[in-house]
């Protein structure tokens, strides 16, 4: 009788090793986790804003090289459209960073609502927690759409921007 005694104590002893070991991985996995997603996220978002705002820096200096040239003539419908989508990417990307840190937020507070037990699972979901990995998933769903917008819109400004440079060129090809 003592034996099985002292057998399943030392069994649960040994559960509640095994749950705190798991417990703590999962405290480790939370404190990983904003940082690993959060830089790779701020540097795929920083990227088309750049782009977007170099353009624009571009699209001005054309401007204003051929002002003669496009002002008042239907290349300056070439150059507002440009304008007007490269601003929408910069405005893009400056939403999108906004949007991938709520959605880390939501992941955050998704494990820290997770209970912790001393018998397998050791971990195991609440419904808030499955609320708030949802609401996490749609906004990085929905971050990442932002972004792949945003490179979209510095597709179709370059596409417009090469409208203007060509109309400028065949202008300045005509006596």
């Amino acid at each position: 009788m003592a034996d099985a005694y002292e057998e399943r104590r030392q069994q649960l002893e040994w559960l509640r090793g095994d749950a705190h070991i798991e417990h703590e991985a999962h405290r480790k996995s939370m404190s990983e986790h904003m940082g690993v997603v959060g830089s790779f996220s701020n540097a795929a978002m920083r990227s088309p804003g750049i782009a977007a705002a170099g353009a624009i820096a571009a699209l001005l200096g054309f401007f204003s090289a051929n002002y003669k040239a496009i002002a008042g003539t239907p290349g300056q419908i070439y150059f507002n459209d440009a304008l007007l989508v490269f601003g929408t990417s910069v405005l893009l990307t400056v939403l999108a960073p906004g949007l991938a840190y709520f959605s880390q937020i939501a992941f955050l507070w998704s494990l820290g609502k997770e209970v912790f037990h001393y018998e397998r699972p050791f971990i195991r979901p609440t419904r808030a927690s499955e609320v708030y990995y949802r609401v996490g998933t749609a906004l990085q769903v929905l971050a990442i759409a932002i972004v792949l917008g945003s490179i979209i819109l510095l597709f179709i400004g370059g596409w417009r921007f090469l409208l203007l440079a060509h109309f400028v060129s065949e202008k300045n090809l005509l006596p």
